[in-house]
């Protein structure tokens, strides 16, 4: 054997082929002797495909056919010429040669063919067991049977559980041991996409990672889905950090609670079951509170919501905001509403509050924000113009109604009236019922009393301000 000696090589892709067929006939049914037929695409125990191929090729001496034993050594390359070897040589001993064709089983590992160009390069010695091996050139090119053609730059990891499909970037990466997970395609040198969870996917783009069960990175750049069941869909720098986050585009958004959502928008930020349309610099940090959009926008505790508009913020559970500049909502239940700020936010506001009690017995009963303990306070240095409309009903049908205004300030930890409230009945069927609105200096608080004569009463108060703060 010379270096004029030459091998013509083909190589069969038995795996697509396979695959091709067995989508054609999915509609169809298989049997087994002795069972019922089963319908193709029927779940079962997988067995992995594995790395091995095929490899056939022609051998000639001098011109003439090979016939007989050989051993044959081979090994894969990244350049026809030179380059990096890839894998471990393989040795085949006592390989069967008729009329010049052979027919072998090569595996050279996990990783080692994964869409870019391969060669392969042979050695022989003629007969089996003695003499030197002879290296063949050229390297002979490994090509792609014609329905792998429809996949190019695509690779699969098999395990026995679930295999794992790799696109794009030659260097896009899955995680050891991790299964059944995708990475479309996208990638690059600097920025690959990266799959560390099992059944994450990476769709596209670039520097994007899947980091967890079920994460999902549709596309964009920089984007990680860290949580289990995460979602970033596309945009840049967005993270999906918790179970079921969700962004949906944007920039530099960040769902770090359990089931947050962030549509989209710039550099928001949601905490657990708590929501950001869009809009920027918005934080929906209390649970399953909602910023809709605007900016600089904070809803920061439970059930809180701003709509919109700029710098408010709602900071007592089921707050409310609108829209606006500047408002802020501090207290349970309270609505605010301000165009803008003196010099810091809610110093120039309007606010609703509702206050409720049920009354059994025959005493004064004091009524609260969430009917139980929480008082209409008043910040140091402020001041509200207030209208209350209170109504009781008891389970008798009694009904009254009552109107009552004026002014309520607190300096420093002095709260009391500005000059006295002023009281209008507006109807009353029992007149032993009577409300009494006063400044709680104790709890520097705006306090309504209500008293029923001793009948079971529903009580309900709206307070209406106008507020200011210095």
């Amino acid at each position: 054997m010379n270096n004029r000696s030459f091998i013509t090589t083909i190589l069969a892709v038995e795996g697509a082929l396979s695959l091709t067929m067995g989508l054609a006939q999915a509609q169809g049914t298989a049997s087994i002797a002795g069972q019922a037929a089963q319908p193709y695409g029927v779940a079962g125990v997988q067995a992995a495909l594995g790395t091995a191929f095929t490899y056939q090729g022609q051998l000639k001496k001098s011109g003439s056919l090979v016939n007989g034993s050989c051993d044959m050594q081979f090994s894969l390359w990244n350049a026809e010429t030179g380059g990096t070897q890839i894998g471990l040589t393989q040795s085949k001993p006592n390989v069967s040669v008729n009329n010049g064709l052979f027919t072998v089983q090569l595996d050279f590992g996990t990783g080692a063919i994964q869409g870019d160009a391969r060669w392969l390069e042979m050695a022989v010695r003629c007969p089996a067991g003695g003499g030197t091996y002879a290296t063949l050139a050229p390297r002979q090119q490994l090509t792609p049977a014609p329905y792998a053609l429809a996949l190019p730059g695509m690779w699969t990891q098999q395990n026995p559980t679930s295999p794992n499909v790799i696109g794009g970037y030659s260097a896009n990466s899955v995680g050891a041991g991790v299964v059944g997970a995708t990475i479309g395609g996208g990638g690059y040198a600097a920025a690959i996409n990266s799959v560390t969870g099992n059944y994450g996917t990476v769709g596209g783009g670039n520097a994007n990672v899947a980091s967890d069960t079920g994460a999902t990175v549709g596309g964009g750049s920089n984007n990680t889905a860290s949580g289990w069941n995460a979602t970033v869909a596309g945009g840049g720098g967005n993270l999906a950090g918790n179970t079921n986050a969700t962004v949906g585009g944007g920039y530099g958004n960040a769902a770090t609670g359990g089931d947050a959502t962030i549509a989209g928008g710039r550099e928001n930020a949601a905490g657990y079951r708590a929501f950001v349309g869009g809009g920027m610099n918005n934080v929906a940090g209390g649970y399953a509170a909602t910023v809709s959009g605007g900016g600089f926008n904070m809803a920061n505790a439970a059930n809180a919501t701003v709509s919109g508009g700029t710098a408010n913020t709602a900071a007592g559970n089921l707050a409310t905001i609108p829209g606006g500049a500047g408002a802020r909502a501090d207290l349970h239940g309270q609505m605010a509403y301000a165009s803008g700020t003196f010099s810091v936010t809610g110093d120039a506001q309007t606010s609703l509050y509702v206050l409720r009690r049920l009354a059994t017995g025959s005493a004064w009963t004091e009524l609260f924000l969430d009917g139980n303990s929480q008082r209409l306070t008043l910040a140091a240095g402020r001041t509200m113009v207030f209208e209350a409309l209170i109504v009781g009903r008891s389970n008798n049908m009694k009904s009254a109604g009552y109107r009552v205004t004026g002014v309520i300030e607190r300096v420093f930890d002095t709260t009391g009236m500005v000059g006295s409230a002023v009281k209008t009945v507006l109807g009353e069927d029992d007149p032993g019922w009577d409300v009494n609105v006063f400044a709680d200096n104790t709890n520097d608080a705006l306090r309504i009393e209500v008293l029923s004569g001793g009948d079971t009463t529903q009580w309900v108060a709206m307070v209406r301000t106008v507020e200011t703060q210095w």
